[in-house]
């Protein structure tokens, strides 16, 4: 077979969106050796269409091999990498073909106006419409050649599939396309893409010439009989050297985005285009620019409330053909993001339009009752927010009560770390997530309050704090550090009662300490001051490896000479009185 009348059937198949036998023919084509770039490129596009990634990556990078500044086919290539991870595109929520508005023709382009939808579809006019005027009309000679259908046309809905009826006919549907309407908020005006039939002059052909012409848009008004009224044709219109459709208009009825073939900044294909009217006069297109329009085709421009912009384009990465993407400005740029999956797929995904709260569009995907069909997104609901979780409180002076400016507070838990600091009147607050929290409080000359605990039970939580000063050569006593009897070794209760002590050193750099050891009056005299020289020296050794600095540190043992108690030699006491003597202490010399 010869590459010419392989090209022939794959363009025919591509054109007519056959996408398996278009592909065939493609793959005929590459084996002929004569395959052209735009052949290699289509091709891919083919494989892309009928879901073939993979294969359709390895012809992406071998064109690209020639081609490596081809913005297409670097876009049709992250698409196909998109596409390897489709859960990352997935969007929960309920897709639904609106079986009561489609056909088995092209049915697509949806707004809603005064509670009746209407959309644009090619099916028969003789199917639609009974009356015997239409019944006796010739529907070939309203038959589209290039589809074999008749022209689109525009009908209107309440949403039951048994009441679908043609707009008005001469001022709304002509006798060829007409698609696409866009309202502003009262209805009053009405903007629809069309092709009309216009005279050539006779000095351009020899003598008059009808002709078909390119697509345009056309404007019309409600008049007091609520009539439609064409208004003056727009200014950007070109019908006999390009064509320019898919109008949207905002409620105000004074911007009106569509897209182009041709114009300024023409990035390639249909780009999206906007004019604004000025009194009676529409200003001259501006192009949205390239984060916008690429060199592939966008269509089908509409906004949402929140000022976003949402188009389908093949240009960006996606699944294959028309995609859905929704545009949001930020710092003054578009930034472009994928409508993702189940609103693409790997066919033509186009005609957006928020409508119920939901995105309705039109595809020819696989599965539909026509070639094109209208769909229906409805979002699954937002989880609801979560919970705002505040913790506050005062952090004051054990002894004077004054509140303790910039008091340096950590909340931890195991997923995250917040430090904050008391404003000058010791208050602090802070939002946190649900959960358990330890709380540190720090101060310089204060000692530290380390894993204190906070559990978000309500939405509000209140956590004051009492801070000591310690006083210069005032014992501190540390509670549970315990040795076993007669011996000095650290054991691992009480390295952890002395871990806290190592963060108040650590807190305060600049303090240096005497660590005492004491025991009670059992055992000679001597054998305790020993013991409890030794104790104090395993503590200061204890800290030291922690990494306190040793010079910052002095072990003193007192053995029984500073009983808190009456419990001396010869003295009989219980064992708790006893207790409170084998204790340790660290007592401040500098700060």
């Amino acid at each position: 077979m010869s590459a010419k009348a392989a090209r022939g059937a794959a363009e025919s198949y591509r054109l007519t969106k056959d996408y398996p036998q278009a592909q065939t023919w493609y793959a005929h084509l590459m084996a002929t050796g004569e395959a052209t770039p735009a052949d290699e490129l289509h091709y891919a596009a083919m494989l892309m269409n009928n879901q073939q990634y993979t294969q359709a990556l390895a012809q992406l990078d071998h064109y690209l091999q020639a081609n490596p500044a081809d913005r297409l086919a670097q876009s049709m290539k992250a698409g196909c990498e998109m596409a390897a991870n489709p859960e990352a595109l997935l969007r929960k929520g309920q897709l639904e073909n609106m079986q009561q508005l489609n056909s088995a023709w092209s049915d697509w382009s949806i707004t809603k106006q005064h509670n009746k939808y209407i959309f644009a579809s090619d099916r028969p006019y003789k199917d639609i419409r009974k009356s015997g005027f239409f019944e006796n009309e010739n529907i070939k000679k309203r038959m589209y050649t290039w589809t074999g259908n008749s022209y689109l046309h525009l009908y209107e809905t309440t949403g039951d599939s048994a009441v679908i009826k043609p707009l008005e006919k001469r001022s709304v549907n002509g006798d060829y396309h007409s698609s696409h309407a866009t309202y502003n908020a009262n209805g009053s005006t009405m903007f629809l893409a069309v092709t009309t039939l216009e005279k050539r002059a006779a000095s351009a052909l020899g003598k008059d010439s009808i002709l078909t012409m390119n697509i345009g848009i056309k404007e019309i008004n409600r008049n007091d009989k609520q009539r439609w009224i064409l208004a003056p044709a727009l200014p950007f219109n070109a019908t006999l050297q390009y064509s320019v459709g898919d109008p949207w208009v905002n409620p105000a009825g004074d911007t009106l985005y569509f897209v182009a073939s041709q114009g300024p900044q023409h990035q390639g294909g249909t780009d999206i285009y906007v004019s604004v009217k000025k009194g009676n006069n529409w200003s001259d297109p501006v192009n949205l620019g390239s984060s916008i329009n690429t060199n592939g085709n966008e269509r089908t421009p509409t906004f949402n409330r929140d000022g976003d912009l949402i188009f389908a384009s093949d240009g960006h990465p996606g699944l294959g053909g028309l995609d859905i993407f929704t545009a949001t400005k930020k710092d003054g740029a578009w930034v472009v993001t994928n409508a993702g999956i189940p609103v693409n797929s790997s066919h033509d995904d186009f005609a957006p339009a928020l409508l119920d709260s939901a995105l309705y569009f039109a595809s020819n995907r696989e599965g539909g009752k026509g070639s094109d069909d209208i769909y229906r997104f409805i979002p699954a609901p937002a989880p609801p927010p979560k919970p705002v979780f505040t913790i506050s409180g005062i952090v004051t002076d054990r002894k004077t009560g004054a509140p303790l400016p910039e008091v340096q507070i950590t909340l931890r838990n195991p997923a995250n770390t917040i430090k904050i600091i008391t404003d000058k009147d010791g208050r602090y607050e802070q939002v946190i997530d649900s959960g358990k929290y330890e709380l540190s409080f720090h101060k310089a000359k204060y000692t530290t309050i380390t894993k204190d605990t906070v559990t978000t039970t309500a939405l509000a939580t209140r956590k004051d704090k009492t801070m000591e000063q310690p006083a210069i050569g005032k014992p501190i006593k540390i509670e549970n550090i315990l040795f076993d009897l007669g011996k000095a070794d650290i054991r691992p209760d009480a390295a952890k009662e002395l871990d806290k002590l190592v963060t108040i050193l650590q807190d305060n750099p600049t303090w240096e300490i005497e660590l005492g050891a004491h025991t009670d009056s059992r055992a000679n005299d001597a054998f305790n001051m020993g013991l409890s020289q030794r104790r104090a020296a395993s503590t200061v050794a204890y800290l030291v490896s922690k990494g306190i600095k040793a010079n910052r540190l002095t072990a003193k043992g007192y053995g029984e000479t500073k009983l808190i108690n009456k419990c001396a030699n010869g003295v009989k006491c219980t064992e708790a009185e006893h207790l409170l003597n084998r204790r340790t202490e660290f007592t401040i010399l500098r700060y």
